[in-house]
C-alpha cells in the first residue's frame, strides 16, 4: 500500500490500532502532518473486524492522496486490543514508537515538534498533553518539559499519564521483549508498558499539545470475537462501565507488582480514591438505587480505597449532586493541579 520507500530505517513509527471504524480511521489518517516524511513511517493494524474491506479501500485512499510510507496490516483473527497493540509493536521498524488510536487525531504541526525533541533527548518512553475535543480543555499537562527520572516513585507519580493510550512513545528496543499474551482482554498493556520501562529507565515529559482525544468511534471492547462478552465494556453510556474496565486496570498494577515487588498498588488506590467523584456524582444521578449499586461495585474492586471516596458518598447521599458538583469542582481541580505543580520542580 506504498507510494513512498524509505531512504533509511525510520526514527518514529506511527502505529494506529484499528478495528471498524472507517472514517474515524481516515480522519486520523489525515490528521498526519509532518515535513520530516523520511523519518516516519504509518502502521494501521486493523483487528480483523467486520468492516475490514472498507478500512482497507479507506488506507488506500489516503496512500493515494499522500506522499507517506504506510504499512497496512489485517490480522487474521482477532487478537484483541492488548495483542493487536503487541502485533504493532512487532511491526514497526522505527527507533521509536507512537500510539494512537483510530478514533483519535494528531494536532497540527505537533509531530514535527515531537520529532525534535526526541532527536534531543534520549527517553525510553515519552507522553505529552492531550485536548479533549468535546470540552477543548488539556489533561497530561504539567508546566514544562522535563525528564523523569527512572524509578517506582515516578511510575507512581506519573501511572495516570498512560491511561490513555494516543500520545504514548516508547523507544522500542525497551519493550521489544515484552509479550502481550498475558494480558489479553485486560486492555491496559500500555499501562504495563509504562510502569514497566519507567521502572528501569529514564522517561521525558514534552510540553506540547499532541493529540485531540476524540474518541468518537464505535466501541469493540467486550464484543468483538476474542472478547470475554461483558456487555459494560461494549456501553460507554452505563454508569457501570468505567467500573468494568477499571477492574483490568487494577489486574495490569498486580502483575507488575507481583514483577517487581512493588507497592503501586497502594498509590494507585490513593489516587483512584481522589478521582471516584466523577463516576459517584453520575451514579447519583441516576437515582438512589443505582447509586447504591455504583458504590457496593467500586467497594468490590481488589483495592483499598481512601477515607476521601467515603466522604464524597456521604456529601452526595446528604446534599445532593447539584449542590456537591459545586462544591467539589473547586477545591480538586486546585489540588490536583498543585500536585501536578509541585512534581515538576
Amino acid at each position: 500500500m506504498n507510494n513512498r520507500q524509505l531512504s533509511r530505517k525510520p526514527f518514529l513509527s506511527i502505529c494506529i490500532t484499528s478495528y471498524n471504524r472507517v472514517n474515524e480511521l481516515y480522519r486520523c489518517l489525515k490528521s498526519v502532518d509532518t515535513v520530516n516524511k523520511d523519518l516516519i513511517e504509518i502502521i494501521v493494524s486493523e483487528d480483523c473486524s467486520p468492516k475490514k474491506d472498507e478500512i482497507a479501500q479507506i488506507v488506500n485512499r489516503f496512500v493515494s492522496e499522500k506522499d507517506y510510507y504506510v504499512l497496512y496490516n489485517t490480522n487474521v483473527y482477532n487478537l484483541g486490543y492488548d495483542r493487536n497493540l503487541g502485533k504493532l509493536i512487532e511491526l514497526a521498524r522505527g527507533e521509536y514508537i507512537l500510539f494512537i488510536s483510530d478514533d483519535d487525531a494528531f494536532c497540527e504541526r505537533a509531530l514535527d515538534k515531537i520529532i525534535d525533541t526526541l532527536r534531543e533527548i534520549d527517553c525510553a518512553v515519552a507522553f505529552s498533553p492531550f485536548i479533549i475535543n468535546s470540552t477543548g480543555e488539556f489533561d497530561r499537562k504539567f508546566k514544562k518539559t522535563m525528564l523523569i527520572p527512572q524509578g517506582i516513585e515516578n511510575v507512581k507519580k506519573y501511572l495516570y499519564c498512560s491511561i490513555l493510550f494516543s500520545g504514548l512513545i516508547f523507544k522500542k528496543n525497551r519493550i521489544i521483549g515484552y509479550s502481550a499474551d498475558k494480558f489479553k482482554n485486560l486492555i491496559y498493556f500500555q499501562v504495563y508498558l509504562f510502569a514497566s520501562v519507567l521502572y528501569r529507565d529514564s522517561g521525558c515529559y514534552i510540553d506540547v499539545p499532541l493529540v485531540q482525544c476524540i474518541n468518537d468511534g464505535e466501541n469493540a471492547f467486550g464484543l468483538s470475537d476474542s472478547s470475554e462478552k461483558n456487555s459494560l465494556l461494549g456501553d460507554r453510556k452505563s454508569i457501570y462501565s468505567n467500573l468494568e474496565y477499571h477492574k483490568g486496570l487494577i489486574k495490569i498494577i498486580e502483575i507488575f507488582d507481583n514483577e517487581n515487588e512493588t507497592d503501586l498498588i497502594n498509590s494507585f488506590a490513593r489516587e483512584y480514591s481522589l478521582r471516584a467523584y466523577a463516576g459517584m456524582s453520575k451514579a447519583c444521578k441516576a437515582g438512589k438505587r443505582e447509586f447504591v449499586n455504583y458504590l457496593n461495585k467500586m467497594n468490590s474492586l481488589n483495592i483499598k480505597l481512601s477515607l476521601i471516596s467515603k466522604m464524597y458518598y456521604w456529601a452526595l447521599k446528604i446534599m445532593g449532586y447539584k449542590v456537591c458538583d459545586f462544591i467539589f469542582q473547586i477545591p480538586r481541580k486546585i489540588l490536583l493541579g498543585f500536585r501536578k505543580r509541585h512534581i515538576t520542580r
